[in-house]
């Protein structure tokens, strides 16, 4: 049994199942409403990062120039790559259908999983506020992943190279990527969500 703080919400059989990862501070908990609102049928997992940084919780962290700990991206990837298997076996859920839905610290270490040949079981992931935290190391391979993402133009976290350089790596390997762009800052707007939900729809009906 994984020693990961876990919520998890029962669903309807059929319907894929939605691993959530939240941003910097946050717990298994926080994307429950906007997961229900982007697949209200599916069953949701939540995993909690388990560093604490600055008093916040995180699944890497900083160095202490602010730049990031990339020992610490890498094992911590580690650590909530196993997390997941064990958690969704626990459930009886399979973690190759599940659908990522990240937040920023959640959704950059899903992206860093795949670019860097971590093994991720998911393919398809919702991407809010992500940034390229290292150069890839994968190059090819991710026919199958399916990936939307979302920018804010005042966003005052994720500059538009790391976004735009995130896309470029997914796209070079493969990857089919649908991007969402606005003018606010580091947070969820209604557009996005309304965006996500129309692409979480269309992967669904052709599953």
């Amino acid at each position: 049994m994984s020693d990961a703080y876990t919520f998890f919400k029962e669903g309807k059989p059929g319907y894929a199942p939605i691993l959530m990862l939240h941003g910097t501070g946050g717990s298994e908990e926080d994307l429950v409403n906007i997961a229900d609102f982007l697949s209200p049928n599916s069953p949701k997992l939540g995993i909690r990062g388990r560093l604490i940084e600055n008093g916040r919780t995180r699944y890497f962290n900083h160095t202490e120039d602010g730049g990031f700990d990339l020992g610490s991206l890498d094992s911590e990837t580690d650590w909530l790559l196993k997390a997941i298997q064990e958690s969704f076996a626990e459930h009886n859920l399979d973690p190759a259908q599940a659908i990522v839905i990240g937040y920023s610290n959640g959704a950059n270490v899903a992206a860093y999983s795949w670019l860097n040949g971590k093994d991720a079981p998911f393919r398809t992931a919702i991407l809010f506020h992500p940034m390229l935290l290292t150069d890839a190391t994968v190059t090819s391979g991710l026919n199958d992943v399916k990936v939307w993402d979302s920018y804010g133009a005042n966003d005052q976290i994720v500059s538009p190279q790391s976004f735009l350089a995130l896309n470029s790596s997914l796209k070079v390997a493969g990857a089919q990527v649908t991007s969402f762009q606005h003018q606010s800052a580091h947070k969820i707007t209604d557009d996005e969500l309304a965006s996500a939900k129309e692409w979480i729809n269309q992967i669904n009906s052709n599953v």
